[in-house]
């Protein structure tokens, strides 16, 4: 890895970092270009070398945070039993746990309001969907059953964080994987 490679990672980092705190701070349409270098400690040109603008900043954000969320889960196999549960209590505890260990980054991107989270919604939806077309003669249409957990999921959390964080990752598990179980037909 060059010198270069490692100070345009700090420099995005910098800038990520200093949308999230910002928008924590004052919510996120207000926040400008000038106050994210300024409390980044980069020149207001170096942002422009690096994204387009603000919603391009936390479009990078989504997409790393996204990244990471994938790789810590798997999706189970349909199966056959007494129902499915497209996502079991150990992939929801490493989600809250995940969220919990960065819940301001997470607090700021579920309340942006940026149209920048709709990708991650479609890409939660299609692999929702993917997950659910397993399922043998599903009580319901696996579209709308995709729908229904991806909603769950994105308020659930929200709702979560909003709230303190009252139940520990390992409780708002069981309670995500109760909410989203495909019952059998």
């Amino acid at each position: 890895m060059n010198r270069e490679d490692k100070r345009v990672r700090r420099t995005r980092q910098a800038l990520a970092e200093a949308l999230i705190a910002l928008t924590i701070e004052k919510g996120y349409e207000p926040v400008t270009i000038q106050e994210i270098t300024d409390r980044a400690g980069v020149g207001y040109r170096t942002f422009f070398r690096h994204y387009a603008d603000k919603d391009a900043l936390l479009q990078d954000v989504l997409q790393t945070t996204v990244a990471e969320l994938r790789l810590l889960i798997e999706t189970p196999d349909a199966g056959s039993g007494e129902g499915y549960n497209p996502l079991p209590a150990e992939n929801g505890r490493l989600i809250f746990e995940q969220i919990a260990a960065n819940s301001d980054l997470y607090r700021v991107l579920l309340s942006s309001g940026s149209a920048a989270l709709e990708p991650v919604k479609e890409y939660a939806y299609g692999e929702a969907l993917n997950s659910l077309q397993q399922v043998p003669d599903p009580p319901v249409p696996p579209p709308i059953l995709a729908q229904h957990m991806v909603a769950t999921v994105f308020s659930l959390v929200l709702w979560w964080l909003e709230n303190g964080m009252p139940y520990p990752p390992e409780e708002m598990a069981v309670y995500l994987e109760q909410l989203v179980a495909v019952p059998s037909a």
